[in-house]
């Protein structure tokens, strides 16, 4: 469980966003439709929940009390003012399969619901989701406008990963923008991205935004230091996490000393021209993409984490690694391939990073993936 402590940490480092949500609160006027946008990793997920909790407080409209009953539900996102759309994957089931919060019930939702109680860093991933299905904004809709007894407090909707609204034809998108013109009473919904301008223009428009910035070094050291990582390790996640929670949790599910070992010998077989050793990377993450899909981001992430320091010391900038195992891979690597295309390298490794939730046949991807870096490493 997350302490009060890291959340209140977390208001801190978000306090100018977190002042503006307070204003809302004392004044009572409060929007419709709100977005929370800002780099991945940035704590906009728990913030959207503090915020709703805050709405919903019984003691006070400015500080969240954590004691009265309405409080007690949301710690455990147990509330019924409360409803969470996340992405799910593409169903044949109907919309009597739907629950109340206009998702479809499975063990795998119930559990990342429950963790995410339990750390509202956690970042809810479904397997094979890539879309905010239309059933959910569909159910979502015949809930809302249901008549209930007068309930207290504010019915609040958070859809994260709200940018998946508008993949594919829309339709998602298309019928939360019908939600948002002719919006229930004393309902909120707060969108959250990382992907602002995937959104379709009226759906921004008819939301109050709130942007927020890359959390600080220090607050993620922290953090890992909460979660018992040692000062070196804890020290080394955070800078190499460049402010990002979210990779920060998923890269430091390993050691310091395995992570560096892991860089080495992923670079080693990206830039030696190996078939063998490619063929066998190219099978291997293909496995791993349907095994163990937060594993394949991570080292996937790591690749990226390295190019993009390769990139910041052939221009004489501060990197984030102190190991001269690693640094000495780089020096040699700027000399051997000077104009190397750093942009299109990471751009690239974010790709093969989202096909793994658009159910693409991952060893395609990974042999063009293959073939395109050679290309951009070559770059005359």
């Amino acid at each position: 469980m997350v302490s009060e402590k890291i959340i209140n940490g977390l208001l801190v480092a978000q306090k100018s966003s977190w002042e503006k949500l307070i204003q809302i609160s004392k004044t009572k006027k409060i929007a419709n439709g709100y977005l929370f946008s800002g780099p991945a990793g940035s704590g906009k997920e728990a913030l959207a929940l503090k915020f709703s909790q805050l709405l919903n407080c019984e003691k006070s409209d400015y500080e969240i009390c954590y004691k009265c009953g309405s409080c007690i539900r949301f710690n455990k996102l147990q509330h019924e003012n409360l409803k969470i759309i996340t992405p799910l994957p593409v169903s044949k089931n109907t919309s009597s399969d739907l629950d109340s919060n206009g998702g479809i019930f499975s063990e795998e939702i119930i559990k990342s619901i429950k963790k995410k109680s339990e750390n509202l860093f956690y970042k809810i991933s479904i397997n094979k989701a890539n879309r905010i299905l239309i059933q959910s904004i569909r159910a979502l809709r015949k809930t809302l406008y249901l008549k209930h007894d007068q309930k207290k407090g504010q019915n609040i909707v958070i859809i994260f990963d709200a940018e998946m609204l508008c993949v594919g034809q829309g339709e998602s998108g298309n019928a939360l923008l019908k939600i948002l013109e002719e919006p229930p009473l004393n309902t909120s919904l707060i969108l959250v991205t990382n992907h602002k301008k995937i959104l379709f223009p009226t759906i921004i428009s008819r939301c109050q935004q709130i942007h927020f910035s890359r959390l600080s070094g220090e607050f993620v050291f922290n953090y890992l230091k909460f979660q018992n990582l040692n000062d070196s390790d804890a020290k080394f996640f955070s800078q190499i996490s460049k402010g990002n929670i979210h990779k920060a949790i998923l890269l430091s599910k390993d050691s310091k000393d395995n992570v560096i070992k892991i860089i080495s010998n992923l670079i080693d077989t990206l830039i030696n021209e190996n078939v063998q050793n490619w063929d066998k990377f190219i099978s291997y993450y293909s496995r791993l993409s349907k095994n163990n899909i937060n594993q394949f981001k991570s080292h996937f992430n790591l690749i990226s984490i390295w190019f993009r320091n390769a990139y910041l010391y052939k221009n004489n900038l501060e990197i984030d690694f102190d190991e001269e195992k690693i640094i000495s891979k780089i020096i040699i690597f700027n000399k051997k391939f000077p104009s190397t295309d750093y942009y299109s390298i990471i751009i690239s490794i974010e790709n093969v990073i989202k096909s793994v939730s658009q159910n693409l046949h991952m060893p395609l991807v990974l042999i063009n993936f293959m073939i395109d870096l050679q290309e951009y490493i070559n770059e005359k």
